[in-house]
């Protein structure tokens, strides 16, 4: 167990991965594709209205092209990562910019602090996800269930994993 591991959660960042691929291969079939998900050490939550055969497909792909060694798949261009990574930066070019002695330096260092977090924040933000919130290993993954919920409304599909041999689910929701 790595140091990441142990402020992340390997079984969470597994399951970030495997979100991520999931999302990608139903943006890949699904055309106008507005969702987001989240990771759980438990698996994932998506929300959005999708076709709950679409994602149980996806899923399935994702996991096997994971597992295949497809780890760019664990990396998304929109993951809210790189939305962190890019308020972290402007937090902190605008705190050093607020510690800078003449009030003129403070406001165009602080401008261009923002302007700089903007521009590294995605590409910075891949890279957090490649070291730090995502992991592509799911050697032992396997998707254990996947059904639809409702939450004030709200349409969500559930993706539950684990390690071992369970087997993904078929049709009828049976192993």
């Amino acid at each position: 167990m790595g140091v990441v591991d142990l402020f992340f959660g390997r079984r969470i960042r597994q399951n970030h991965a495997l979100e991520h691929a999931t999302v990608t291969i139903l943006s890949e079939k699904v055309a106008n594709l507005r969702l987001s998900a989240r990771s759980s050490p438990r698996g994932f939550i998506i929300f959005g209205p999708v076709d709950l055969e679409k994602v149980r497909e996806a899923a399935a792909e994702a996991l096997e092209r994971l597992q295949a060694g497809e780890a760019e798949l664990a990396i998304h261009p929109n993951c809210g990562t790189n939305v962190a990574v890019g308020l972290i930066v402007t937090v902190l070019s605008w705190t050093l910019a607020l510690a800078l002695p003449r009030s003129r330096s403070r406001w165009f260092s602080a401008a261009a602090g923002t302007l700089g977090a903007a521009l590294i924040a995605r590409p910075f933000g891949t890279v957090v996800q490649r070291h730090v919130t995502t992991l592509p290993d799911l050697r032992g993954v396997r998707v254990r269930e996947i059904e639809r919920r409702s939450y004030f409304g709200l349409s969500t599909v559930e993706v539950q994993t684990t390690q071992g041999q369970a087997r993904l689910p078929d049709k009828s929701g049976r192993q």
